[in-house]
Order: C-alpha cells, then sequence, then structure tokens
C-alpha cells in the first residue's frame, strides 16, 4: 500500500522538471549581441563613442575615435594656462597632436595630472549635447569638403570623493570629423570652453 502512494508522486516530480527544463518559445532566451569593436560608422556614432570612452576610462577606444593627424585647439585666453610647447620653440602653442592628446587623456583616466598635483578622478562623465545632424555644419577648407563640423555644448566633471571636490568644465566643442577607409574620425576638436 505504501508503495502505491508514492508511485504517483515520481511521475508528476518528473512531469514538472521536464515542463521546468523546457524551451519557452513566449519568452526566448536573450542573446548577447554587444560588440566591444568600435566601428565609428558616422559622426553620431564617433561622438557617442567619446561620451563611452570617458565613462569607461578607455584609452583604447579613446584612440580609435581620433585620426592619426589630430589636432587638439585652444582658444586663445587658454593659451597661457594649460597650453604646451609643442614645436619645440619656447612659446606655448594653442594646440597639440595625436600623440600629446593620448597621453594627455591616458594621464586624466588613470594616472591623474601630467605634473603630479592632480590624482586621476573617483567619477569622471562627459556629456555632449549633440545638435541635430540639420545643424550639423560643413567644413569651408579647401580639401575638407567632405568633413562635417558638429558643434556641441559639452559638460565635462571630475569627481573626487576623498576631498569631496569635483572639477567642472562646460561650454561649447566643435568637432571637425573626416571620413577615410569607410569610418569617422576626430580630425580637429576645437574646444571653446570656460574653465
Amino acid at each position: 500500500m505504501t508503495f502505491r502512494s508514492k508511485l504517483p508522486f515520481f511521475p508528476v516530480l518528473a512531469a514538472f522538471l521536464a515542463l521546468a527544463s523546457c524551451w519557452n518559445p513566449f519568452h526566448p532566451r536573450l542573446a548577447d549581441i554587444s560588440n566591444d569593436t568600435i566601428q565609428n560608422r558616422t559622426p553620431l556614432e564617433v561622438l557617442q563613442n567619446l561620451e563611452r570612452a570617458y565613462s569607461e576610462r578607455n584609452i583604447n577606444i579613446y584612440k580609435t575615435l581620433l585620426a592619426q593627424d589630430f589636432r587638439f585647439e585652444l582658444i586663445s585666453s587658454e593659451v597661457n594656462q594649460i597650453g604646451v610647447d609643442v614645436n619645440d620653440d619656447g612659446i606655448r602653442d594653442s594646440w597639440w597632436g595625436y600623440d600629446e592628446e593620448v597621453t594627455f587623456t591616458g594621464n586624466l583616466f588613470t594616472n591623474g595630472s601630467s605634473d603630479g598635483t592632480q590624482l586621476p578622478p573617483d567619477d569622471l562623465h562627459l556629456r555632449l549635447q549633440i545638435p541635430p545632424q540639420e545643424n550639423w555644419e560643413t567644413d569651408p577648407e579647401l580639401g575638407h569638403e567632405d568633413w562635417v563640423v558638429v558643434p556641441c555644448v559639452f559638460d565635462l566633471k571630475l569627481s573626487y570623493y576623498a576631498s569631496n571636490s569635483l572639477i567642472t568644465a562646460n561650454g561649447v566643442a566643435r568637432f571637425y570629423l573626416k571620413p577615410a577607409n569607410n569610418r569617422w574620425y576626430i580630425a580637429i576638436w576645437r574646444d571653446e570652453s570656460n574653465l
């Protein structure tokens, strides 16, 4: 008699386990289709990846956004404050190139300021207000007919938890983007920020 009362339990358990392990066509498993490859297929994608590089502090992503002849250009009021002598003539220049930009940004992401006075921030946010494409400009310079200029209002925040301090920069940056080999790159980043 005891044998009979336990017998129905096993088929019910087996049926329950079988049903629980079945594939549900109304709730399929989600496949991870994310991709770490930075493609930069459009100027918009480049600028979105710029925000991503900052939020992830990923210098490798950052480097894929810059053209090899990249230039970061300062407004004249900032040259004496943060300009560097790029061409070794003893005068601070209003621009720097790819190598300096990668070094400075790498320091920002991981080491802090180049002069050692500032540690890397605990939190780093770059937010771009990317205008609609109809508000983008074309570069009037000869040879730049296929370039686009995207003026973006930006907000950069560096947070330091130990000192409970915040460094901000905001203003407008003009990104001159150029196509090459079915990708887009930042050729010039003209900073018009307020420090």
